[in-house]
Protein backbone atom coordinates (compact mmCIF):
# COMPACT_ATOMS: atom_id res chain seq x y z
CA UNK A 1 0.00 0.00 0.00
CA UNK A 2 1.28 3.59 -0.82
CA UNK A 3 -0.58 5.92 1.72
CA UNK A 4 -1.53 9.45 0.92
CA UNK A 5 -3.96 12.32 1.28
CA UNK A 6 -5.74 14.97 -0.51
CA UNK A 7 -3.81 17.96 0.19
CA UNK A 8 -4.37 21.61 -0.92
CA UNK A 9 -2.80 23.05 -4.18
CA UNK A 10 -3.67 26.38 -3.30
CA UNK A 11 -1.10 28.76 -4.23
CA UNK A 12 -0.30 26.63 -7.34
CA UNK A 13 -0.55 23.13 -7.84
CA UNK A 14 3.02 22.26 -7.25
CA UNK A 15 2.66 23.42 -4.07
CA UNK A 16 0.71 20.34 -3.29
CA UNK A 17 3.86 18.01 -3.52
CA UNK A 18 5.59 19.53 -0.60
CA UNK A 19 2.60 20.00 1.49
CA UNK A 20 2.35 16.22 1.01
CA UNK A 21 5.72 15.31 1.72
CA UNK A 22 5.63 17.24 4.81
CA UNK A 23 2.80 14.67 6.14
CA UNK A 24 4.69 11.39 4.67
CA UNK A 25 2.71 11.19 1.51
CA UNK A 26 3.46 8.14 -0.89
CA UNK A 27 0.78 8.60 -2.74
CA UNK A 28 -1.45 11.84 -3.24
CA UNK A 29 -4.84 13.08 -4.60
CA UNK A 30 -5.69 16.73 -5.77
CA UNK A 31 -8.07 19.25 -6.65
CA UNK A 32 -7.14 20.45 -10.29
CA UNK A 33 -9.82 23.12 -9.99
CA UNK A 34 -11.74 25.07 -7.83
CA UNK A 35 -13.85 22.08 -6.40
CA UNK A 36 -16.85 24.92 -5.96
CA UNK A 37 -17.23 26.22 -9.14
CA UNK A 38 -17.16 25.66 -12.84
CA UNK A 39 -14.23 27.84 -14.01
CA UNK A 40 -11.31 26.10 -14.45
CA UNK A 41 -7.93 27.09 -13.18
CA UNK A 42 -5.21 28.24 -15.47
CA UNK A 43 -2.69 26.24 -14.76
CA UNK A 44 0.56 27.61 -16.10
CA UNK A 45 3.22 25.66 -18.14
CA UNK A 46 6.00 26.47 -15.10
CA UNK A 47 3.41 24.79 -12.31
CA UNK A 48 2.59 22.05 -14.41
CA UNK A 49 6.61 21.27 -15.22
CA UNK A 50 7.06 21.66 -11.56
CA UNK A 51 4.01 19.78 -10.74
CA UNK A 52 5.83 16.71 -12.51
CA UNK A 53 9.34 17.33 -11.58
CA UNK A 54 8.65 17.32 -7.86
CA UNK A 55 6.71 14.23 -7.39
CA UNK A 56 9.13 12.75 -9.54
CA UNK A 57 11.92 14.23 -7.27
CA UNK A 58 9.86 12.91 -4.36
CA UNK A 59 8.87 10.05 -5.34
CA UNK A 60 5.06 10.68 -5.30
CA UNK A 61 2.53 8.03 -7.07
CA UNK A 62 0.33 7.20 -8.35
CA UNK A 63 -1.33 10.77 -7.78
CA UNK A 64 -4.99 11.54 -9.01
CA UNK A 65 -6.90 14.42 -8.80
CA UNK A 66 -10.82 14.60 -7.29
CA UNK A 67 -13.88 16.17 -9.86
CA UNK A 68 -15.61 19.20 -8.71
CA UNK A 69 -18.77 18.88 -6.39
CA UNK A 70 -20.65 20.32 -9.01
CA UNK A 71 -20.52 18.05 -11.70
CA UNK A 72 -23.32 15.38 -12.24
CA UNK A 73 -23.33 13.66 -15.41
CA UNK A 74 -26.81 12.30 -14.60
CA UNK A 75 -28.73 15.72 -14.61
CA UNK A 76 -31.15 15.90 -17.82
CA UNK A 77 -29.70 18.06 -20.93
CA UNK A 78 -31.42 20.30 -20.51
CA UNK A 79 -31.17 24.48 -19.05
CA UNK A 80 -32.39 24.71 -15.76
CA UNK A 81 -32.01 28.05 -13.45
CA UNK A 82 -29.04 27.86 -10.81
CA UNK A 83 -27.98 29.83 -8.21
CA UNK A 84 -30.34 31.74 -5.84
CA UNK A 85 -33.98 32.08 -6.93
CA UNK A 86 -32.68 36.28 -6.83
CA UNK A 87 -29.73 35.65 -8.97
CA UNK A 88 -30.56 32.54 -10.48
CA UNK A 89 -28.86 31.82 -14.15
CA UNK A 90 -29.74 29.48 -16.79
CA UNK A 91 -27.13 26.34 -17.18
CA UNK A 92 -26.84 22.92 -18.90
CA UNK A 93 -25.26 21.03 -16.14
CA UNK A 94 -25.05 17.84 -17.84
CA UNK A 95 -23.24 19.45 -20.85
CA UNK A 96 -20.89 21.39 -18.20
CA UNK A 97 -20.36 18.04 -16.54
CA UNK A 98 -18.78 16.38 -19.64
CA UNK A 99 -16.88 19.87 -20.55
CA UNK A 100 -15.64 19.91 -17.17
CA UNK A 101 -14.74 16.46 -16.84
CA UNK A 102 -12.68 16.53 -20.04
CA UNK A 103 -11.28 19.82 -18.79
CA UNK A 104 -10.03 17.23 -15.67
CA UNK A 105 -8.71 14.40 -17.54
CA UNK A 106 -6.67 17.31 -20.12
CA UNK A 107 -4.92 19.01 -17.23
CA UNK A 108 -4.30 15.16 -15.50
CA UNK A 109 -2.73 14.28 -18.86
CA UNK A 110 -0.69 17.31 -18.78
CA UNK A 111 0.18 16.39 -14.91
CA UNK A 112 1.06 13.09 -15.16
CA UNK A 113 -2.01 11.85 -13.02
CA UNK A 114 -2.74 8.19 -13.13
CA UNK A 115 -6.95 9.28 -12.93
CA UNK A 116 -9.83 11.52 -12.00
CA UNK A 117 -11.85 10.08 -8.86
CA UNK A 118 -15.44 11.02 -10.00
CA UNK A 119 -18.77 11.23 -8.11
CA UNK A 120 -20.93 9.41 -10.78
CA UNK A 121 -23.86 11.94 -10.28
CA UNK A 122 -28.03 11.43 -9.14
CA UNK A 123 -30.87 10.75 -11.18
CA UNK A 124 -33.39 13.06 -9.48
CA UNK A 125 -36.03 14.18 -11.60
CA UNK A 126 -35.65 11.00 -13.79
CA UNK A 127 -35.29 7.44 -13.79
CA UNK A 128 -32.21 5.50 -12.84
CA UNK A 129 -31.97 3.79 -16.04
CA UNK A 130 -32.03 6.96 -17.97
CA UNK A 131 -29.46 8.55 -15.90
CA UNK A 132 -26.98 6.08 -16.38
CA UNK A 133 -27.36 5.90 -19.88
CA UNK A 134 -25.89 10.20 -19.87
CA UNK A 135 -23.17 9.41 -17.72
CA UNK A 136 -21.95 6.76 -19.61
CA UNK A 137 -22.63 8.85 -22.77
CA UNK A 138 -20.56 11.84 -21.09
CA UNK A 139 -18.09 10.07 -19.57
CA UNK A 140 -16.88 8.26 -22.84
CA UNK A 141 -17.51 11.65 -24.71
CA UNK A 142 -15.03 13.02 -22.20
CA UNK A 143 -12.66 10.58 -22.41
CA UNK A 144 -12.41 10.80 -26.55
CA UNK A 145 -12.16 14.33 -26.26
CA UNK A 146 -8.93 13.29 -24.17
CA UNK A 147 -6.68 11.28 -25.63
CA UNK A 148 -3.70 9.53 -23.21
CA UNK A 149 -3.46 7.37 -20.38
CA UNK A 150 -5.07 9.53 -17.62
CA UNK A 151 -8.17 7.40 -16.76
CA UNK A 152 -11.56 7.69 -14.37
CA UNK A 153 -12.23 6.36 -11.33
CA UNK A 154 -15.74 5.71 -10.36
CA UNK A 155 -16.75 6.48 -6.64
CA UNK A 156 -19.37 4.59 -4.44
CA UNK A 157 -21.41 6.97 -2.55
CA UNK A 158 -22.71 6.79 0.63
CA UNK A 159 -25.87 6.20 -0.63
CA UNK A 160 -28.06 9.84 0.56
CA UNK A 161 -30.79 11.45 -2.15
CA UNK A 162 -30.86 9.75 -5.20
CA UNK A 163 -27.34 9.39 -5.60
CA UNK A 164 -25.64 6.48 -7.87
CA UNK A 165 -23.03 4.93 -6.86
CA UNK A 166 -24.87 3.11 -3.27
CA UNK A 167 -24.30 -0.21 -4.59
CA UNK A 168 -21.79 -2.49 -6.91
CA UNK A 169 -24.38 -3.34 -9.22
CA UNK A 170 -25.08 0.79 -10.17
CA UNK A 171 -21.12 1.44 -10.49
CA UNK A 172 -20.76 -1.84 -12.74
CA UNK A 173 -23.90 -0.16 -15.35
CA UNK A 174 -21.96 3.02 -15.25
CA UNK A 175 -18.87 1.50 -16.86
CA UNK A 176 -20.60 -0.61 -19.13
CA UNK A 177 -22.43 2.48 -20.47
CA UNK A 178 -19.57 4.57 -20.57
CA UNK A 179 -17.37 1.78 -22.17
CA UNK A 180 -13.64 2.21 -22.57
CA UNK A 181 -12.75 -0.40 -20.29
CA UNK A 182 -9.10 0.49 -20.54
CA UNK A 183 -9.69 3.84 -18.79
CA UNK A 184 -12.49 3.65 -16.71
CA UNK A 185 -11.53 1.94 -12.91
CA UNK A 186 -12.99 2.16 -9.75
CA UNK A 187 -11.97 3.96 -5.99
CA UNK A 188 -13.87 2.26 -3.03
CA UNK A 189 -14.56 4.90 0.12
CA UNK A 190 -14.53 2.97 3.58
CA UNK A 191 -16.71 5.72 5.10
CA UNK A 192 -19.27 5.68 2.21
CA UNK A 193 -19.49 1.74 2.24
CA UNK A 194 -19.80 1.76 6.15
CA UNK A 195 -22.54 4.14 5.28
CA UNK A 196 -24.35 1.98 2.51
CA UNK A 197 -24.45 -0.74 4.76
CA UNK A 198 -21.30 -2.75 3.84
CA UNK A 199 -20.46 -4.36 6.78
CA UNK A 200 -16.30 -3.72 6.11
CA UNK A 201 -16.05 -3.42 10.01
CA UNK A 202 -17.05 -6.57 11.10
CA UNK A 203 -14.82 -10.00 11.36
CA UNK A 204 -15.08 -11.31 7.68
CA UNK A 205 -16.98 -8.45 6.44
CA UNK A 206 -14.05 -7.07 4.10
CA UNK A 207 -13.63 -10.41 2.88
CA UNK A 208 -17.23 -11.10 1.64
CA UNK A 209 -17.63 -7.09 0.56
CA UNK A 210 -14.76 -7.69 -1.77
CA UNK A 211 -15.63 -11.06 -2.53
CA UNK A 212 -19.29 -9.16 -3.87
CA UNK A 213 -17.05 -6.24 -5.51
CA UNK A 214 -15.07 -9.21 -7.67
CA UNK A 215 -17.94 -10.71 -9.17
CA UNK A 216 -19.64 -7.81 -10.13
CA UNK A 217 -17.30 -5.05 -11.14
CA UNK A 218 -13.71 -7.12 -11.19
CA UNK A 219 -11.35 -6.62 -8.65
CA UNK A 220 -8.79 -5.98 -11.14
CA UNK A 221 -10.51 -2.71 -11.94
CA UNK A 222 -10.48 -1.14 -8.52
CA UNK A 223 -7.28 0.96 -8.60
CA UNK A 224 -7.43 3.50 -5.70
CA UNK A 225 -8.88 2.96 -1.83
CA UNK A 226 -9.68 6.73 -0.21
CA UNK A 227 -9.46 5.87 3.72
CA UNK A 228 -11.70 7.26 5.95
CA UNK A 229 -13.45 6.73 9.20
CA UNK A 230 -17.06 7.47 9.94
CA UNK A 231 -19.21 10.17 12.06
CA UNK A 232 -22.55 8.44 11.03
CA UNK A 233 -23.51 5.07 12.38
CA UNK A 234 -23.85 1.87 9.69
CA UNK A 235 -26.20 2.39 6.88
CA UNK A 236 -26.94 5.82 8.34
CA UNK A 237 -26.71 6.40 4.35
CA UNK A 238 -24.59 10.39 5.59
CA UNK A 239 -21.28 11.04 3.85
CA UNK A 240 -19.66 12.31 7.15
CA UNK A 241 -15.54 11.68 7.29
CA UNK A 242 -13.63 11.39 10.78
CA UNK A 243 -10.12 10.73 11.77
CA UNK A 244 -8.82 7.31 11.38
CA UNK A 245 -9.55 4.81 14.68
CA UNK A 246 -11.74 8.00 16.01
CA UNK A 247 -15.16 6.68 14.32
CA UNK A 248 -17.63 3.76 14.09
CA UNK A 249 -15.30 2.04 11.99
CA UNK A 250 -12.62 2.42 14.46
CA UNK A 251 -9.12 0.33 14.87
CA UNK A 252 -10.26 -3.14 14.95
CA UNK A 253 -11.94 -2.72 11.51
CA UNK A 254 -9.48 -0.61 9.86
CA UNK A 255 -6.96 -3.52 10.67
CA UNK A 256 -9.34 -5.98 9.24
CA UNK A 257 -9.69 -3.71 5.88
CA UNK A 258 -5.90 -2.83 5.53
CA UNK A 259 -4.58 -6.20 6.48
CA UNK A 260 -6.52 -7.73 3.24
CA UNK A 261 -4.72 -9.50 0.12
CA UNK A 262 -6.95 -8.21 -2.32
CA UNK A 263 -6.28 -4.39 -1.29
CA UNK A 264 -2.27 -4.59 -1.20
CA UNK A 265 -0.25 -2.20 -3.62
CA UNK A 266 -3.07 0.24 -3.63
CA UNK A 267 -2.54 3.78 -3.30
CA UNK A 268 -4.55 4.67 -0.23
CA UNK A 269 -5.64 8.31 0.57
CA UNK A 270 -6.93 9.87 3.40
CA UNK A 271 -10.09 12.68 3.43
CA UNK A 272 -9.83 12.83 6.95
CA UNK A 273 -10.77 15.85 8.97
CA UNK A 274 -7.28 15.75 10.47
CA UNK A 275 -6.59 16.22 14.50
CA UNK A 276 -6.74 20.15 14.40
CA UNK A 277 -8.89 20.59 12.18
CA UNK A 278 -7.06 21.11 8.67
CA UNK A 279 -7.53 18.45 6.40
CA UNK A 280 -5.36 15.25 6.39
CA UNK A 281 -2.08 15.25 8.60
CA UNK A 282 1.31 13.24 9.47
CA UNK A 283 -0.54 11.70 12.47
CA UNK A 284 -3.42 9.67 10.90
CA UNK A 285 -1.20 8.93 7.81
CA UNK A 286 1.20 7.38 10.78
CA UNK A 287 -1.43 5.65 12.24
CA UNK A 288 -2.99 4.61 9.37
CA UNK A 289 0.73 2.84 8.49
CA UNK A 290 0.27 1.02 11.82
CA UNK A 291 -3.26 -0.74 11.45
CA UNK A 292 -2.12 -1.52 7.73
CA UNK A 293 1.50 -3.80 9.78
CA UNK A 294 -1.14 -4.73 12.14
CA UNK A 295 -3.42 -5.57 9.87
CA UNK A 296 -1.33 -7.67 7.64
CA UNK A 297 -0.09 -9.83 11.08
CA UNK A 298 -3.37 -11.04 11.82
CA UNK A 299 -3.79 -12.14 8.70
CA UNK A 300 -0.05 -14.21 8.87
Amino acid sequence: MKFGAHVSSAGGISNAIGRGQAIGCESLQVFTHNPRTWKPINHTPEQIAAFRDLAADAGIAPLVSHGLYLMNLGARDEEVPTGPPAKAKMRNIHRSSVESLTQHLQIGEALGLDGVVLHVGSHKGDTLENAVARIGSGIGEALDASPGSCAIYLENTAGGGETIGRSFEQLRAVADAAGHEDRVGFCLDTQHLFASGFPIHEEGGIDRVLADFDSIVGLDRLKCLHLNDSKTEFGSNRDRHENIGEGLIGEEGFRRILGHPALQGLPVILEVPGEEGDGPDAINIERARRLHTEGLALRA
